[in-house]
């Protein structure tokens, strides 16, 4: 059974503000889409100097989704990422659960946070 999950990306600096959406099959988690979705967005928003570096490479990517489908996905999984650019702040959330991740996250140390989610 492949299990549906709907992502927002919130992005917060001085150079930009706005949210946009990703939607996807095959994990039923908050933990699984941490691991195997957001933490590669938060790595590539990490090593970019500009947000409009890091916005330009997701959304030429074609990942990202209209508000629209995002709202009508019916997921079985709601969670989101928040970049506070201009602080270096990364949260991320699943259901009830809100995890600050702090502003140099790496790749293990986002393993670890989405093995500790219940969600």
């Amino acid at each position: 059974m492949s299990h549906t999950y709907a992502l927002s990306i919130r992005v917060e600096s001085y150079e930009f503000s706005g949210e946009f959406y990703l939607v996807g099959d095959g994990y039923a988690t908050g933990g699984e889409v941490l691991k195997h979705v957001a933490t590669d967005h938060i790595l590539a928003m990490k090593q970019r100097p500009h947000v409009a570096e890091y916005l330009l490479e997701t959304l030429q990517g074609g990942e990202n989704v209209s508000k629209s489908d995002y709202e009508q996905a019916d997921p079985e999984i709601s969670c989101g990422v928040h970049f506070d650019v201009d602080h270096q702040q990364f949260r991320f959330w699943a259901g009830d659960e809100t995890v600050e991740i702090g502003s140099h996250p790496t790749k293990s140390e986002l393993r670890s946070i989405a093995n500790d989610l219940s969600t």
